[in-house]
């Protein structure tokens, strides 16, 4: 058992992209904080960053707040663009899970879904990153933190240069030339590999560790979980389900998850919850180290090994 809890945790390694058929088929949606110039930006805190995943032409809108009158504000200037998603994918931040986002959403008919997989929101991260650093540059070359007079015109640059991975600008992308850009973006990689895992496998999963976390602390999950279902990505991904049967929400790589070879684990109690019975017919009630309150389960006394 420990040497499964202990198993070096890989934090870098390669990961799904993000695919999808057309333009607006998918945008994804995040806040960019820029609380700390707000007195040299007419108080505006943050910034509303939308990208189409297909296109990804970008949308930029400061904000004063990020209450829900006023994403919803935001976002209608984005609509009165012309262009409208099927879809937006935020992280797991509750900004945009308030009723007044969440109406409009439905009254625009789009369909809002947060990502539980850490690194599926990173097209909008990585133009977050891009538009910060042309920031930056800027208030190096003109001594000054002010943002909003050059914004808009930052995002049209965007907009009108060759994008890396499109090899065309995103304002040229349109549905006459969709096909040409779906090659130039996926043909390269939607190749499916041998799954490590099969069905039906048991396995830990990866803690995401922070930063300051002790080393010598376990990498991975006490709880086991079982393999319920193969994603066939370029790398595999993988559903899992507890031992209820209860699925987990999101995917795995395989790099976060660890087999279980012989599960002849001594199960470890964390605490003894009640007692209950008399002489040889004493059961208690145990919470098990590392697994949810909900397997928590009556144990006879003769089961439970003293240390």
């Amino acid at each position: 058992m420990r040497t499964t809890l202990h198993k070096p945790m890989r934090r870098h390694f390669k990961r799904n992209r993000v695919i999808v058929d057309g333009i607006d088929q998918q945008w994804q949606m995040d806040l960019a904080d820029m609380q700390s110039m707000q007195k040299f930006n007419n108080g505006y805190r943050y910034l509303l960053v939308c990208i189409d995943v297909f296109s990804k032409y970008a949308w930029v809108i400061p904000l004063k707040d990020k209450t829900g009158p006023m994403l919803v504000k935001a976002f209608k200037v984005i609509l009165s663009s012309g262009r409208k998603p099927e879809k937006i994918m935020t992280d797991q931040g509750t900004e945009f899970l308030n009723r007044h986002f969440r109406a409009l959403m439905k009254d625009e008919d789009i369909e809002l879904y947060n990502t539980y997989n850490k690194t599926k929101a990173s097209i909008v991260e990585r133009l977050i990153r891009t538009l910060k650093t042309r920031m930056w540059r800027y208030f190096t070359a003109n001594k000054t933190m002010r943002y909003v007079d050059m914004l808009p015109g930052m995002v049209y640059s965007y907009n009108h240069s060759v994008h890396r991975s499109i090899k065309a600008k995103p304002a040229d992308v349109t549905s006459a030339n969709k096909k040409e850009v779906w090659h130039t973006l996926y043909d390269k990689h939607n190749v499916a590999k041998n799954a490590k895992y099969k069905i039906g496998d048991k396995v830990r999963i990866s803690k995401m560790k922070r930063t300051f976390e002790k080393g010598y602390l376990p990498n991975f999950s006490r709880e086991i979980f079982t393999i319920s279902k193969q994603i066939p990505r370029d790398p595999p991904v993988y559903k899992l389900k507890d031992l209820d049967g209860e699925e987990l929400k999101g995917t795995f790589y395989e790099k976060e998850l660890q087999k279980i070879i012989n599960n002849d684990d001594v199960y470890e109690i964390e605490e003894i919850l009640k007692k209950r019975g008399r002489g040889n017919n004493v059961h208690y009630l145990v919470k098990w180290l590392g697994y949810p309150h909900k397997f928590n389960l009556w144990v006879p006394a003769s089961e439970i090994n003293k240390i």
